[in-house]
């Protein structure tokens, strides 16, 4: 059994038989990829497997873009949405291989590591262990690849969650927090603000007036390959 929580996009191959949970509050769409796409995508992307499912943090700008698109959909929304699960395929290979050239095994290991527990407690420590590698080597190497630290890397996977959250009409500014992997609302509000010079209340409140849409904020660091801008 799969168990789905807000934002998370799942590949299934044609006919297979499969038992769903999604978390509460959750809403969820079902796509059916035509045949003559689905032949085209599997040999294109067999080097790397077809993803079954798509980290949270590559799927985030596309299950808010989904999602308005189901929402106000149109007499282009079918091309759109085809556009749309293309293009995340297609990034998340190409993260698969930018991520596994010229680096430590390790490393690759790592990101996907976070990607999977962003909302985790981690510590220096435990993320080393679980690496086999030293908390100074690894906080060196990390720096060295990707011209930040580990705990600015941290920090945004847990902001582009929040507004991936926001995004998809999340009640809840405090149980976004939480689902994001902050302390408490307060930390979300500060960095959340630094982040998008707004705060989640007053974001959230320009999408629900339709000032804006998730499409406005941009919360990509270009510099932290693995996070994938929204559209």
């Amino acid at each position: 059994m799969a168990i789905h929580c807000p934002g998370a996009v799942s590949f299934l191959p044609t006919n297979e038989v499969h038992e769903d949970l999604d978390a509460p509050g959750s809403k969820c769409l079902h796509i059916v990829i035509p045949s003559g796409i689905e032949e085209v995508l599997v040999p294109t992307f067999s080097t790397w497997g077809f993803p079954t499912e798509i980290p949270l943090l590559v799927s985030a700008r596309f299950s808010v873009a989904l999602y308005r698109e189901f929402t106000f959909c149109d007499e282009q929304s079918a091309l759109v949405t085809e556009a749309l699960l293309l293009d995340l395929i297609s990034r998340y290979v190409s993260i698969r291989i930018e991520r596994s050239s010229h680096r430590p095994p390790w490393m690759v290991w790592l990101l996907e590591y976070l990607d999977d527990t962003f909302q985790d407690d981690w510590s220096l420590e435990t993320l080393a262990r679980e690496m086999c590698v030293h908390p100074v080597y690894l906080c060196r190497v990390f720096s060295e690849h990707f011209h930040c630290t580990l705990g600015e890397y941290i920090r945004d996977l847990r902001t582009l969650r929040a507004w991936q959250l926001i995004g998809l009409g999340h009640a809840s500014i405090a149980g976004v927090a939480s689902h994001s992997g902050f302390a408490d609302q307060s930390h979300l509000n500060r960095v959340f603000r630094r982040r998008f010079g707004v705060s989640p209340g007053e974001y959230r409140r320009r999408i629900r007036e339709g000032r804006i849409t998730p499409a406005v904020v941009n919360p990509v660091q270009e510099s932290f390959p693995g996070l994938v801008a929204p559209l």
